[in-house]
């Protein structure tokens, strides 16, 4: 089990870094600078799980909690950003800077998480160690996702069938897909279900694969893609 979830975490530190360069090569540089630098906060998440789920000293462990929910913003930000990417409906209305505003709530909440960490220490079902968040604050984060997902999935919906070109559609879907499969992986913290993978590591490399194809489009004017 602690090999499979080691191939996990190196599978989403590539799609990591191939999402690096990417973005590194986009023309908006608020944008691409913001992706690049939770990017590669991520990926101390998958680093922090490597270790998580082996047999680390608790000193280790306590270092590494604050990395523990890097993807809470490392995911939801970037895909966030690659939907404006890739809605000439958005990009014609508001600028990177205002639309990434639009998600301060999220932004405030994710990093409260993070620096905080408003989580226990507790020994994994199959391996190493996990944290397990405590009060309300697992309501919190349900709230937060739910609410993100929800955006997500109608902005996507709206740039669906609003343009007609497949690959944007596709793209689209594919976003709209990783949302849906993410929020079937948290419920797994509100029904009882067979753990057979690590939670939110496959359903995570998802969502950096559909952020990853959105950015490997080139954005064309709604025109274009009517």
């Amino acid at each position: 089990m602690y090999l499979f979830l080691i191939a996990l975490c190196i599978m989403a530190i590539i799609v990591l870094m191939i999402n690096i360069g990417v973005v590194s090569k986009k023309d908006v540089p608020l944008m691409k600078w913001v992706c690049i630098i939770l990017f590669a906060f991520s990926i101390l998440r998958y680093l922090t799980l490597i270790v998580y789920g082996n047999h680390p000293t608790l000193s280790q462990l306590e270092v590494l909690k604050p990395f523990y929910f890097a993807t809470s913003i490392g995911l939801t930000i970037p895909m966030a950003s690659s939907v404006w990417f890739i809605s000439p409906y958005l990009r014609e209305k508001l600028t990177y800077l205002k639309y990434l505003l639009c998600f301060i709530p999220w932004i405030i909440f994710y990093l409260v998480l993070i620096i905080t960490v408003p989580a226990q220490i507790q020994p994994g079902q199959n391996m190493g160690y996990t944290l397990e968040l405590t009060g309300q604050f697992l309501m919190y984060l349900s709230i937060a996702q739910g609410s993100f997902v929800a955006i997500m999935i109608i902005l996507c919906a709206i740039g669906f069938f609003k343009y007609k070109n497949e690959y944007l559609r596709s793209a689209y879907m594919l976003i709209i897909g990783a949302c849906i499969l993410l929020t079937i992986d948290g419920l797994g913290y509100f029904i009882s279900l067979l753990n057979l993978i690590p939670p939110f590591t496959v359903t995570e490399i998802c969502g950096f694969f559909s952020i990853l194809y959105a950015f490997s489009l080139k954005p064309i004017k709604a025109m274009k893609y009517k």
